[in-house]
């Protein structure tokens, strides 16, 4: 590899004096690693080929001194898209260097062949000094680098303690650091905010989007965000984005700042303050069918939820439901209704029947106040007047030209479970209801959903760390399935478990666990006549077990039980992202024969993320192109292909959430065609569909309110043989008067005794072996973030002024280790911000711990559903004789 000279190699900046490197000669101390070829410096541009996974340019012998209000401007040229990432470091020693991510940043790049600028806010200040960065850049472009400088905003002005509030009526050139930075940022600061927990933003914004406060604090590494959702309107909007409680929101704030989405919006005020403000406003959240599959002559509940998004409380208000000539309210049922008063984040839910005989999409129109008409689509399919049925009826299985597999997450055990979905995202409840997944009558109708549509195969997640298992009861339901066999089930070992978790005794012991408990179903699914096992993480394995050479003899001495045991052997498939040479000759030399991965979302993923938001239709466009590209790397392993089912995980993680907007049926049914083909053409025996009921995470198929069957209908037109006419009629449980599956309702709950069986807590987790006995709650912890859960039924937080747990904790924890309660605060998703930690010890005795739930900013509203982490260790026998919520 060409070297280059190290013109420039030392470089001291101080306050004066910030260093720009413009390469009008040569690279000046930049150098590039073995993934970057063709280097040259050309016409004042530092130039080259990046040919493999990890290309990047490094410079050492730096002496910047590190302010937080400093910024680095990149100018270069490449010929494909994709997301380059800038590190920095005060070390030059250590494991790579002295790098490490969370001293990084990525950013986007245009493939356009035009020049461009692109502004980095590192927020630095932590590391004092900055004496190395490297920029990392992608596989498979062209780059030519025009200049790297680093500069800083403010004019070297003293920062302000004392400015809270800023006017800007659309004139954003006061918080402008450089023309070329889309993010804005203020004048320097030095804010105290212990006591401001919350930014107020007016602004105007003509479409929908995501906006997020920016900031960095001193003793915090990196900029730090907290996204909002903007609605789009003719006026301006209040919005409240609560800070408190965030740990990185502290004494100190270096500058604030704010990054709007692209388009046409104004900015008016950003206020930083103790408390929200503006007056009450009332939104519908939600207006639709209560449930799926709603048929016509059958009165069908319509659901509204209404949110008060406004800082003050709101009064009663009349709500008045309209809907088309060919809908009736049923006896009982009447147009109007009333909100009632609703604190800051409290939301309520409206409820009114109707029928009609018209099988046709229809509308619905609710205003609630004085406020603006929203207009509902309810889709009523034709009643089939069926005789009722005492269980679901026998599959008639719609054969396939290719294996359609697809993942099941077996997640549903719990109605804490549901709750997010329940109050966030009603369009997603499943035909089943709010199910309990450890009915075997469920499974049942999942099997016929499923061979009645073409799927052949669940690939199950399946989770073992060090012996202790969680989540294995739609297994437990499976076996019991009247119509099991009829579905073909393999694990998909969900092993992204803690370092050192993983072990050649593990190893032996897991795989004697497949042997005895699984691969003896009769529909074990097989590939190439050997029961397939995927894995996950093919690096955890690695990783624990000392290298790849061990991996191999780990996986040798599998195949060896599994011949012992009278198979063919296993067929392990890999998963994960990585496909670059060195990759694919680690996996096939530990014995992997096959690889794919849990999603496709096609190569405009990452340029996304940075949005937040990217249209489903980028994932029809995109996905065949990342097929041929993986196909051809993956060889000689075999390659599946994923089909993804979407992505919108907001009810889990709230707005900070990635969302694949505009996924339809349609768009689903062209990118199975593609998939189809792809497979015809290169001769694959499978293809795998993303999740069919990853309703959290919003990858889902399976029947529900919004797409009803149109999801599995489109599978079968695709890969479906024979005559369509003779293919079964999908129905639902009601049609046959049976249903629905949801967990019983139960009052609130504020105290748990253990005293019964059914403890209410559920494995989140990281747990095995969960019970009641003796009065007290047991489990195991097998990883280092266990969990687990419950449903409070709505409790109100300001009944509660404490939180109290007897719990004993026997085996080995970090100096330091604490407990952690977490809570779901109406439609709220919990978050690092809705928690309180306390220290607990690990002596075999029982403890009284108690939280100050009233020093909690965020213990507020209807309190739904709690989570609680014991500790933060694994191999933990935890006994908890008590939880209660105190006055």
């Amino acid at each position: 590899m060409w070297m280059m000279a190290l013109a420039g190699a030392i470089v001291t900046a101080g306050m004066a004096e910030l260093p720009e490197w413009t390469f009008d000669t040569d690279a000046q101390g930049w150098t590039a690693n073995a993934y970057l070829a063709n280097v040259s410096v050309t016409n004042g541009k530092l130039c080259a080929d990046a040919i493999d996974w990890d290309p990047f340019f490094s410079i050492s012998g730096l002496e910047i001194e590190a302010k937080p209000w400093q910024y680095v401007a990149i100018r270069l040229i490449a010929n494909r898209d994709g997301q380059g990432e800038l590190f920095w470091t005060g070390e030059t020693a250590g494991p790579h260097g002295g790098f490490s991510q969370e001293k990084s940043l990525r950013f986007n790049v245009e493939g356009n062949g035009q020049s461009q600028d692109i502004v980095i806010v590192p927020f630095w200040q932590t590391e004092k000094t900055i004496r190395q960065l490297r920029l990392d850049l992608y596989n498979g472009a062209h780059f030519e680098i025009d200049k790297i400088r680093i500069a800083e905003w403010g004019g070297g002005a003293a920062p302000s303690d004392s400015t809270f509030e800023w006017t800007f009526n659309g004139d954003v050139q006061s918080w402008t650091i450089s023309p070329k930075s889309s993010d804005l940022y203020s004048p320097p600061l030095n804010l105290a905010v212990n006591d401001k927990g919350w930014v107020t933003v007016t602004l105007q914004s003509a479409a929908d989007g995501v906006g997020a406060i920016l900031w960095g604090a001193e003793g915090v590494v990196g900029p730090q965000s907290a996204e909002f959702n903007i609605r789009g309107g003719p006026e301006p909007r209040i919005y409240n984005v609560e800070m408190q409680g965030i740990p990185e929101w502290r004494d100190g704030v270096h500058a604030l700042g704010i990054r709007l989405p692209k388009g046409n919006v104004k900015l008016d005020a950003i206020a930083v303050s103790g408390e929200p403000r503006g007056p009450a406003e009332l939104a519908v959240t939600y207006l639709g069918f209560e449930n799926a599959l709603s048929r016509t002559s059958t009165p069908c509940r319509i659901l509204a939820r209404i949110a008060n998004i406004g800082a003050a409380k709101s009064e009663p208000t009349p709500a008045r439901m309209v809907v088309s000539p060919d809908l009736r309210f049923v006896p009982g049922s009447t147009p109007e209704a009333e909100v009632p008063p609703l604190e800051y984040g409290e939301s309520t839910s409206l409820f009114w029947t109707v029928s009609t005989p018209i099988a046709m999409e229809h509308r619905v129109y609710l205003r609630v106040g004085t406020g603006k008409t929203i207009e509902g689509k309810l889709n009523f399919t034709k009643s089939m007047f069926l005789n009722k049925a005492d269980y679901p009826p026998r599959p008639v299985p719609v054969k396939s030209d290719v294996d359609v597999c697809a993942y099941y997450f077996p997640g549903w055990d719990s109605d804490a479970k549901w709750d997010c979905i329940r109050r966030t995202a009603p369009i997603r409840k499943p035909a089943l209801g709010y199910y309990d997944e450890s009915k075997p009558e469920c499974v049942d109708w999942q099997i016929k959903w499923a061979v009645e549509n073409g799927i052949s195969c669940f690939l199950v997640d399946w989770y073992w760390c060090q012996g202790g298992q969680s989540l294995t009861h739609w297994f437990d339901a499976y076996r019991k399935a009247r119509y099991r066999d009829m579905l073909k089930v393999a694990i998909m070992w969900a092993n992204h478990n803690p370092p050192n978790t993983h072990s050649a005794e593990d190893w032996r012991a897991v795989t004697k666990e497949w042997i005895g408990q699984y691969f003896n179903l009769p529909a074990y699914y097989r590939i190439e006549g050997k029961p397939a096992v995927f894995i996950w993480a093919p690096s955890n394995v690695r990783r624990d077990l000392g290298g790849s050479d061990a991996v191999k003899q780990a996986m040798n001495e599998s195949q060896d039980m599994a011949r012992a045991a009278g198979y063919d052997g296993i067929t392990f498939v890999a998963m994960g992202y990585d496909f670059s040479p060195a990759a694919i000759k680690n996996l096939e030399n530990e014995g992997y024969a096959g690889i794919t991965t849990y999603h496709e979302w096609g190569g405009d993923v990452d340029r996304a993320m940075a949005l937040k938001r990217m249209p489903y239709l980028n994932v029809v466009r995109g996905s065949k192109l990342e097929w041929d590209r993986k196909n051809a790397q993956a060889k000689p392993l075999a390659y599946y292909p994923v089909v993804d089912t979407g992505w919108d995980s907001r009810p889990w993680h709230g707005d900070k959430a990635f969302v694949i907007e505009g996924r339809t049926a349609l768009l689903f049914e062209q990118l199975l065609e593609s998939a189809h083909a792809f497979a015809l053409e290169n001769n694959k025996p499978l293809v795998v569909l993303g999740p069919v009921n990853e309703w959290g995470e919003g990858s889902y198929i399976e029947p529900c309110v919004e797409f009803g069957f149109d999801m599995l209908e489109a599978v079968r037109r695709v890969f479906g043989v024979g005559n369509a006419r003779l293919w079964p009629v999908n129905l639902g449980p009601a049609d046959i008067g049976l249903g629905p599956y949801d967990y019983p309702s139960r009052p609130s709950v504020s105290a748990w005794t253990f005293d019964a069986p059914d403890a209410g807590w559920k494995a989140m987790m990281g747990v095995a072996n969960v019970r009641v006995e003796d009065g007290k709650l047991l489990f195991d912890t097998t990883n280092d973030d266990p969990a687990i859960v419950v449903e409070t039924h709505g409790i109100k937080a300001a009944q509660f002024t404490k939180a109290t747990f007897n719990m004993q904790l026997d085996g080995a924890l970090k100096p330091d280790a604490r407990a952690q309660l977490f809570w779901s605060a109406s439609s709220a998703a919990t978050s690092e911000a809705a928690s309180a930690s306390f220290p607990i010890v690990a002596d075999g005795q029982i403890h009284l711990y108690t939280v100050d739930l009233k020093a909690c900013p965020r213990w507020r509203g209807n309190i739904t559903a709690l989570r609680f982490d014991p500790c933060g260790d694994r191999g933990v026998r935890v006994a908890i004789d008590d939880i209660q919520l105190l006055p």
